[in-house]
């Protein structure tokens, strides 16, 4: 798959587990987009709950909540150190990688806690994806895949499909437990193709 395309399937899923629906993604989800990642989602009866926006509210947001507040941790940290903690300072697993090269991550804007937020760590995979592509010499774009690699290895296949599995299993709605599938496989997928 060509960068472009796997840098919007990044974006896509950031978006997913960042943040509440709004009425940008729902359009996104309704969109091409997401009748191509999320097919089943797409067909259920659940598309009908995306508006209006109370209906949607009180379907779509408890179940992110549940998924990332409340019952299940979307973070690095909590699934790599022992007393299963969130680590938001200088010993946060993602902190060396984003001072290495030369990353920051707007908490604010991400609403979360530490920088090794699932949404973070996807929408870096993105803006990794993205550099790929505009990459102005083969090798370039190849160290840019080895950075790519490397987030991927050592930081968000690490944890991130214990977090995806039991977030699939505790869903209450299909988009999240089709999303958390189809994460999943996608970065199992992406992984193979960097590895190959």
């Amino acid at each position: 798959m060509e960068p472009r395309a796997r840098a919007r399937l990044y974006t896509f899923f950031s978006r997913l587990w960042v943040k509440e629906l709004d009425d940008a993604f729902v359009e996104v989800l309704r969109g091409e987009q997401g009748r191509a990642v999320l097919p089943a989602f797409a067909s259920s009866p659940e598309v009908d709950l995306l508006t209006p926006s109370a209906r949607r509210e009180a379907t779509f947001d408890v179940d992110f909540a549940h998924l990332t507040m409340v019952n299940v941790v979307p973070y690095e940290s909590f699934y790599r150190r022992e007393d299963a903690m969130i680590e938001s300072g200088g010993a946060n697993p993602l902190a060396t990688f984003l001072t290495k090269y030369g990353f920051e991550a707007d908490l604010a804007a991400a609403r979360s806690l530490s920088p090794d937020h699932l949404g973070i760590e996807l929408e870096l995979m993105a803006v990794l994806c993205s550099k790929e592509a505009d990459a102005e010499t083969p090798e370039l774009a190849r160290q840019v895949r080895r950075v790519e690699l490397e987030l991927l290895t050592e930081h968000l296949l690490s944890w991130a499909p214990a977090y995806l599995l039991a977030a699939k299993r505790n869903a209450r709605t299909t988009l999240y437990g089709e999303g958390a599938d189809a994460l999943l496989h996608f970065l199992h997928q992406d992984h193979e193709a960097l590895s190959a």
